[in-house]
């Protein structure tokens, strides 16, 4: 029998039997999931071991992939609330050397909505090229985008961290692990890192998709998938067992390596749209401007999945249903998902170590479980 703990309130049991579902049918094998609503938990459950002789626990955290892109994103909000940028000015007005090839009228916003047509290096880079940062962010301001400037979009799997992570570094002087840290994870008492030590005892390694060969990318453009996924060389081709390594982990990389718990994410999320503990994180007004549509449909790259972007989000759509329209927030490779909702001041987040495919259900069926609670 498996063994769940944690707790949920009343009124969210189904959200509790989806978890145990996904466990007896949807092959999870350590996971966690919790809820919070106006600063208050309601579901805050966990399962199943983080690694085969080690048992799930609360401070249980592993890699969440692309739902590090929601989190970057939150950081620039935060920041062009207090002035330091205009997400709808041109990038290049705070990073100069970004202008090249015409990406001169492409601004913060449109960039974060994968609008930029920078999907991976120009030119191979090394696992040093991004532990310093800097080569990886010239390379990028440096190549000539794929299609004119906002003509269409297509998902930028790991470069939009290092675009997005550049501007704020730009304008704030923060990477954005420094504002996480400063203006996020300090308040709000969260343990959240871009990267971590793989060897620690409270890190889950990602199990790797039992169809071998699988990657988080659309198969259409293999080759387009390879320079995006291991960008141009610098990561293993294998993408879910290069997860567990150094590269991957030892440095920053805000589009792809935030490592967290479920309770988290949730917290972070819900101190978006509510207080909590004395912490809002983003005014009603910029999530307004956020949470409208800039990039749907069919993208240069790859087929209409049936998402729906904003400014660095993940909106409501057919395909994540979250909860509800007015839903924001990120998936993440083999089935993480973190989002929030301003209508019902929640934050959602449900992270698993083994990963799944495209088709995976896991993390819709807890929205889902969600959406009949509220």
């Amino acid at each position: 029998m498996l063994d769940v703990s944690g707790d949920v309130a009343p009124g969210f049991g189904p959200v509790a039997d989806a978890f145990r579902e996904n466990f007896q049918s949807h092959s999870d094998i350590g996971a966690a999931c919790a809820v919070v609503v106006d600063g208050a938990k309601v579901v805050d459950l966990f399962a199943g071991r983080s690694r085969p002789d080690t048992v799930w626990t609360t401070a249980t955290r592993s890699v969440v992939f692309s739902v590090s892109k929601g989190i970057t994103a939150i950081c620039l909000i935060m920041a062009s609330e207090r002035q330091y940028l205009d997400l709808d000015l041109p990038v290049a007005q705070y990073w100069p050397e970004f202008a090249a090839h015409g990406k001169d009228r492409i601004t913060v916003r449109q960039l974060l909505a994968h609008r930029a047509g920078l999907v991976y290096p120009a030119i191979p880079l090394s696992p040093a090229d991004i532990q310093d940062w800097t080569p990886t962010a010239e390379v990028l301001a440096a190549q000539a985008p794929e299609w004119q400037p906002d003509e269409t979009f297509a998902y930028h799997p790991i470069t939009m961290g290092f675009l997005a992570g550049e501007v704020l570094r730009r304008t704030t002087g923060l990477k954005p692990s420094e504002w996480l840290e400063k203006y996020v994870t300090a308040p709000l008492g969260l343990t959240m890192t871009f990267g971590a030590d793989g060897n620690s005892p409270d890190f889950a390694p990602i199990i790797p998709p039992v169809v071998e060969g699988a990657v988080p990318y659309p198969p259409d453009e293999l080759v387009v998938a390879e320079k995006a996924m291991t960008m141009s060389g610098a990561y293993e081709a294998d993408f879910f067992n290069g997860a567990n390594g150094d590269v991957f982990l030892g440095s920053e990389s805000p589009g792809a390596n935030l490592v967290s718990t479920a309770r988290d994410l949730a917290r972070l999320y819900g101190a978006t749209v509510a207080d909590v503990d004395g912490t809002r994180l983003l005014e009603d007004d910029s999530i307004d401007r956020a949470t409208r549509p800039l990039s749907q449909g069919q993208p240069f790259y790859g087929a209409d999945e049936g998402n729906i972007w904003g400014t660095g989000f993940m909106l409501h759509s057919r395909r994540r249903g979250m909860a509800g329209p007015g839903s924001f927030g990120h998936d993440g490779a083999g089935g993480q998902l973190a989002f929030a909702s301003p209508k019902h001041r929640l934050g959602f987040a449900y992270q698993t170590v083994q990963a799944g495919l495209q088709t995976d259900l896991r993390a819709e069926l807890l929205s889902r479980a969600l959406r009949e609670c509220l």
